[in-house]
């Protein structure tokens, strides 16, 4: 295992809260790991902010020795780890950062994206080439990937699956603002739930064989879509059955409801879109984005039994918002071990995914052929 002397950090900004403080905090400050307060001993943080306002950090360079880098060559000099975290609009990836990092970083570090590794699959791929060939470990991810699933389920390996969904949202912490259009800016909806199902439906039967389709529908259209068994009103009814923040009634006076059942859902939602996925092998993934509906992450899945499993993708309330806590164990795990806790090939098929969810002429209502995305692994 390796010993971490320094951990460097490329930010596009620093807030609080943001995912830049999160995991800054938990690797300069410390995080619950295992039951105990865990801090990582002995290692030098720095960080190089792009948007540099002075008093970014508070009094974290003086209490925690953070080092503040005027340069991302010289934040990344000598670091045995190097963390990306960019803030731009959607799922954008910082390709910059990261191109810096996977030419200025010591042969044999590590290099964890918070987020979409690239914004194309070929830039995904060129950036993987590059670091194989530098000796640097590559991976990309949010919390959704690592989180507590609510009630703790996990599909056997090798489980035949028929059906997959998974509802999402722009943003829950605000869920009476109404969200911009069009969605082709606003793509972080969609990496979250790629994050939060790929983890769940990679280990079926066959494993993941890749994308052949993609098709967009909002509106009465994807009501429509689901009345024709384009996706499952079943499987959303047990999705939502997970989630503690039900809105509406539930909201007003703390009653209980069934939203599909009651047919709820339609009224609720705001700007509803949704992404029908058909898998090479036969399996159909949806993407429901639903403001207004609830504010929580929760996916279903149905297995070839017709047996359905559903959770939801905890995330922990703020300020600590814990759900960081796990990912800043797998990340320095990975840091440590240079061993990926996922294949990379999963990072493909997300930057590829949210690639084309960005092209307009995805946006069609039509079935989109994905040539490209035949990506199949094993986890």
């Amino acid at each position: 295992m390796r010993t971490l002397r320094k951990i460097a950090f490329l930010l596009d900004e620093f807030t609080t809260p943001s995912p830049a403080q999160q995991l800054l905090d938990r690797f300069l400050i410390g995080y619950p790991r295992d039951g105990v307060f865990h801090k990582i001993e002995g290692a030098q943080v720095s960080a190089y902010l792009a948007v540099s306002v002075e008093g970014n950090f508070g009094e974290r360079p003086k209490e925690f020795d953070l080092l503040i880098a005027p340069t991302v060559e010289e934040a990344v000099a000598e670091a045995d780890a190097v963390v990306i975290v960019s803030r731009r609009p959607g799922a954008q990836a910082n390709e910059a950062f990261l191109k810096i990092a996977l030419e200025h970083a010591p042969e044999g570090s590590a290099c964890f994206i918070h987020g979409a590794l690239a914004n194309s699959l070929t830039g995904a791929r060129n950036f993987a080439t590059t670091a194989a060939a530098r000796r640097i470990a590559l991976l990309a991810g949010t919390p959704l990937s690592v989180t507590w699933r609510l009630p703790p389920v996990e599909l056997p390996a090798g489980t035949p699956l028929t059906e997959a969904l998974i509802v999402v949202q722009l943003n829950p912490q605000a869920i009476q603002a109404t969200p911009p259009s069009p969605p082709a800016t606003l793509a972080g909806a969609e990496l979250h739930a790629l994050e939060g199902l790929l983890p769940v439906i990679e280990r079926r039967g066959g494993n993941e064989s890749g994308i052949r389709s993609v098709r967009f529908l909002e509106g009465k259209e994807l009501w429509r879509a689901g009345h024709k068994g384009l996706w499952s009103w079943p499987l959303l009814a047990s999705a939502l059955s997970r989630s503690h923040t039900p809105q509406g009634d539930p909201v007003l006076d703390g009653r209980t409801q069934d939203l599909v059942g009651l047919g709820l859902v339609p009224k609720l939602a705001r700007n509803p879109r949704g992404w029908l996925l058909e898998h090479r092998d036969g399996l159909r993934s949806t993407i429901l984005v639903l403001d207004g509906v609830v504010a929580d992450f929760n996916f279903a899945v149905r297995a070839q039994n017709s047996e359905i499993v559903s959770a939801q993708l905890f995330r922990a309330p703020p300020p600590a918002e814990h759900h960081f806590s796990r990912l800043a164990s797998v990340m320095e795990e990975f840091f440590r071990s240079g061993n990926s806790p996922w294949p990379i090939e999963r990072n493909f098929l997300i930057a590829g995914l949210l690639e084309t969810f960005s092209k307009p002429s995805s946006l069609s209502g039509r079935r989109v052929e994905t040539s490209d995305l035949g990506i199949a692994y094993s986890r």
